[in-house]
């Protein structure tokens, strides 16, 4: 399967005016066509400002798929043009439904393993300015993900991402979010989950302290 990547995004951190007062994030990113070098831990011109919580080996690419747009456009009435999501990649028909944690993709010369569903914070809420922003993601399921970075490589908007390797286990980013926000108590599917051994060793980490309750 491959998807096509509408739009490549990078930004620094920068300190913005909000309804709320300032924020300093690296959220608003620009498109570029490229190519950019991807490397281990981020694209060439992109940055994180909260390196607590954004950015690492685990989450070196955040993609948001484009056809949750649409849906976030009839949602709230109004429009969102890429990369309105903070997204490094916007593609193309990708769904958090059938990509699997683990599953491996080529895009441009780079080489990518999904890791875990991005986690939609106030960042988003504050940006935009819609308070039920980050619950409404939660509650649709229209999370995006992250990926980690298994070969550097030129990257550039047009290629496509090729499915390379379908992870076995066959837990989806959905089922990650199910049990990270709906079904919080199952713990059999906490133990499928965090059984995964591509998942990011920190979300790993946090459904396995509810093992232990």
């Amino acid at each position: 399967m491959k998807y096509k990547l509408l739009s490549l995004n990078v930004g620094r951190p920068e300190t913005y005016e909000t309804d709320k007062g300032e924020l300093n994030s690296a959220y608003r990113k620009t498109p570029v066509k490229g190519p950019v070098h991807l490397t281990y831990l981020n694209f060439d011109g992109d940055e994180q400002a909260d390196k607590k919580n954004h950015g690492g080996r685990d989450k070196a690419v955040c993609l948001y798929p484009a056809q949750h747009y649409r849906h976030w456009e009839s949602h709230y009435n109004q429009e969102f043009t890429f990369p309105s999501f903070g997204e490094n990649l916007t593609v193309d028909g990708i769904d958090e439904r059938q990509i699997r944690i683990g599953d491996v993709f080529q895009l441009g010369g780079a080489v990518l393993q999904v890791s875990e569903p991005r986690k939609p914070c106030y960042i988003i809420a504050r940006t935009h300015g819609i308070d039920d922003f980050p619950a409404r993601v939660m509650e649709k399921g229209f999370s995006g993900f992250y990926l980690r970075v298994l070969q550097e490589g030129e990257v550039a908007q047009g290629d496509y991402m090729i499915l390379i390797e379908s992870h076995p286990d066959g837990v989806t980013v959905e089922d990650v979010n199910e049990v990270r926000y709906h079904d919080r108590d199952n713990t059999a599917k906490i133990r499928r989950v965090v059984s995964v051994a591509p998942l990011a060793d920190g979300l790993k980490q946090s459904l396995s302290k509810r093992l232990q309750k």
